[in-house]
């Protein structure tokens, strides 16, 4: 009984290294920052008392912070 659960663990173990060196080798993964259009509506309700130009910024801000702490192009741009 112990060896099962010693085997379990290792191979749950096993294959969730296994599957966070494969997701961290793609480039591929979405973080799903839309585009400044579609976030205003919500950043407005979020910042009700900011200017459009100011929210502009806000979003400009975060998607340079998401690409410098990703190493990614956020934008769902297509």
């Amino acid at each position: 009984m112990k060896k099962k659960l010693v085997t379990s663990t290792f191979t749950l173990l096993l294959l969730l290294g296994l599957g966070t060196g494969v997701m961290a080798a793609t480039n591929k993964l979405q973080c799903n920052v839309g585009d400044f259009k579609n976030m205003l509506p919500m950043m407005q309700e979020k910042n009700p008392n900011l200017s459009e130009k100011q929210l502009k910024e806000v979003h400009k801000d975060c998607v340079a912070k998401m690409k410098k702490e990703t190493g990614m192009d956020c934008m769902n741009n297509n």
